[in-house]
């Protein structure tokens, strides 16, 4: 990089002596610092201000006899560690550094609000925070403060530019443009947020590090991020009870979560006597259970009647009903020989769709093509256990589906997020039985038109509200019906393109489901690092009534997405596979040129498990893969990770 001579570019010169743990003798920090030029930018001053920060640390060997400054235990320090990296540098060096400083006096609206922004930035290599959770920082004085030892003492965090042959004007303009579009908004409150408790009830997988499962890092990193203290209930001998993850918690109450009827019961019986602020769960089966304790507890919560509604199918085909779309409830196989039933079958167009009434993950789920099929499909669904709430079945709607994510408050709506779901083995049309509806790639930003986009956007959010929900984050599945687009293989790639066919009426969006939830934690994650928004912790706020937090949490970077990002399932695509140790280090050793492109790779499932395509879908883990190239480059990727994927499980 090579800082040029800087006397005429406004910058102030200071140096330091700075000691290290275990290194002998001080380094010597050059540090030449001056007020960003956005200072003057009252779009960006209303959000944040900056310095620009140039530094030259010269280890010990290479001191120069002098008495600067020691500035050990200062936040200067922690940024010289930061820039070493944990190594001792055998040879001086110069990093580039952006310091972010509050654009009022206040609290940060969760202490890692410059983690979650700046992740994935081209230009900055780690953000390195100066103050402690629930610190209060004070804007810049108009007079007073004119040391950088002072005005490090009042920043959260500074971001370390990316070594590259650009010069530091370059580095620094290239932060400030991430920030500009990461930053604006309103990430300081005025005054701190009260200490709140949530229970949350289900405490999700193992949270393994070390062997690629990060079922519940989201939620708990979540609130640890706003501040909030965890107290988790799920069944006796949980991997969060004992003290090893102790750490992610503030108290576990074992409760017996197999008994649905009593679960709401239990729950409050349990948090009796307790300071509970509210309460949440990010696991689909303890959804309806938390909202009914949540109301005996007179806590915040959607209505139970709005969830129900959601989460039985056939009601929802009720309440929010497509004169285009035929459907009938059955209680069981048996029903099919009842004369009024055969009458009204007899009535319905092929093919059609049969699902679970009460069910998640595409797991019964099947497409049938004649009354035969038919019988087949419900009479596994009651074999597997499928069927004790009931089988919906309706007509199957063709057409681009999307997971489209929401997020209201009072009604209003924040902020929506819409994903192209690609097809499943089922949307073929000469599927049979033994194809599935588990998914194979979700990609955002959708590529449906503008026009479909706000077609699906405005039907499903008045959806939303007439099946009674108001305040929360909420994850839906849509299909769009006489699209402009259809899903056709280009060079071997398979993607949506126009369809080049007459449109036969209107773009019209078919509602699947709705989940009065956040989507599964992949999903989470991909929004959280595309967009910028963390529907875990937004979860979290919604059961606090936190509307302040609440709205600022969720805009978007200015942007919008800032890249393309697919979310890769790694199918379960036989019976009886062994999950291998290591697996993802065996893809990415055939596939080193996708690495550099994953931003998360997961197992759902623990090395040494084998696994069947239970209920016809599944899926052992996913990757999610990220490229500002195109599109086209992340669908590449993932074919190939699916592909050998199958390779790697095949071999064992």
């Amino acid at each position: 990089m090579g800082f040029q001579d800087i006397r005429n570019e406004g910058f102030v010169s200071e140096e330091f002596l700075i000691d290290l743990d275990g290194i002998k003798g001080p380094f010597t920090v050059s540090g030449c610092w001056r007020f960003s030029n956005p200072w003057e930018d009252t779009e960006v001053t209303q959000y944040y201000r900056c310095l620009d920060l140039l530094l030259n640390i010269v280890p010990p060997s290479d001191v120069n006899a002098s008495s600067p400054r020691n500035a050990t235990g200062t936040g200067l320090e922690t940024i010289v560690r930061a820039c070493c990296a944990g190594q001792a540098p055998t040879s001086s060096f110069e990093a580039t550094l952006k310091v972010v400083l509050v654009p009022h006096n206040g609290y940060l609206c969760r202490s890692d609000i410059l983690d979650i922004r700046m992740q994935h930035s081209e230009h900055v290599d780690s953000v390195i925070r100066l103050s402690t959770s629930g610190s209060h920082h004070s804007s810049v004085p108009d007079e007073g403060v004119n040391t950088l030892l002072d005005l490090l003492a009042l920043s959260p965090g500074a971001l370390l530019g990316k070594k590259s042959e650009a010069s530091y004007i370059d580095t620094l303009r290239g932060i400030d443009d991430d920030l500009k579009n990461r930053l604006s908004f309103d990430w300081v409150l005025a005054t701190p947020p009260p200490s709140r408790t949530v229970a949350v009830v289900g405490g999700r997988p193992a949270f393994d590090m070390k062997r690629g499962s990060y079922g519940s890092q989201g939620p708990f990193e979540a609130a640890q991020g706003l501040g909030i203290s965890v107290i988790v209930l799920d069944r006796s001998g949980h991997w969060l009870e004992g003290d090893t993850y102790a750490y992610l918690r503030d108290d576990f109450i074992a409760i017996d979560v197999t008994k649905e009827a009593e679960l709401p019961s239990n729950i409050a019986k349990s948090l009796s006597g307790r300071a509970i602020d509210g309460i949440v769960t990010f696991s689909d089966e303890y959804v309806i259970a938390t909202a009914k304790a949540a109301e005996l507890m007179g806590l915040p919560t959607e209505p139970v009647r709005a969830i129900l509604q959601a989460h039985y199918k056939d009601e929802t085909r009720k309440l929010v009903n497509n004169p285009n779309v035929q459907a009938l409830r059955l209680e069981s196989a048996a029903q099919l020989d009842d004369a009024s039933t055969a009458e009204r079958l007899a009535t319905l167009r092929y093919p059609l769709i049969l699902k679970p009434c009460r069910g998640g993950a595409s797991r019964g789920v099947k497409k049938v093509h004649d009354q035969d099929s038919m019988r087949q499909a419900i009479q596994a669904m009651e074999e597997e256990g499928f069927a004790k709430h009931g089988v919906l079945l309706e007509t199957y709607v063709d057409g681009p589906e999307v997971d489209a994510n929401f997020v209201l408050w009072d009604g209003e709506l924040l902020f929506c997020e819409i994903s192209d779901d690609f097809p499943c083995q089922a949307d073929a049309s000469d599927a049979t039985l033994a194809d599935n509806f588990a998914e194979t790639l979700m990609f955002l930003p959708s590529r449906l038109p503008a026009r479909e986009i706000e077609v699906l956007r405005s039907s499903l959010h008045r959806s939303l509200l007439q099946l009674g929900f108001r305040t929360g984050v909420y994850h839906v599945e849509a299909r769009v019906q006489n699209s402009s687009m259809c899903y056709k293989e280009i060079d071997g790639v398979l993607d949506l393109v126009d369809s080049g066919a007459p449109m036969e009426g209107q773009p019209d969006a078919f509602l699947i489901e709705v989940n009065a939830r956040p989507p599964g934690l992949a999903c989470v994650f991909s929004t959280l690092y595309t967009y910028g928004v963390d529907f875990c912790g937004l979860q979290f706020l919604q059961a606090l009534g936190d509307r302040e937090r609440y709205a600022a949490l969720s805009k978007p970077f200015a942007n919008l997405a800032q890249y393309g990002c697919g979310n890769c399932k790694i199918p379960v695509h036989r019976e009886n596979i062994l999950v291998p140790d290591g697996f993802f280090e065996k893809l990415f050793k055939i596939l080193p040129d996708v690495a550099p492109h994953v931003s998360r790779a997961e197992l759902l499932r623990q090395p040494g498990d084998i696994v069947s395509p239970s209920g016809g879908a599944g899926f052992i883990g996913y990757v999610l893969l990220y490229s500002r190239t195109s599109r086209r480059h992340v669908l590449e990727m993932s074919d190939r990770i699916r592909q050998v994927s199958k390779q790697i499980l095949d071999t064992l």
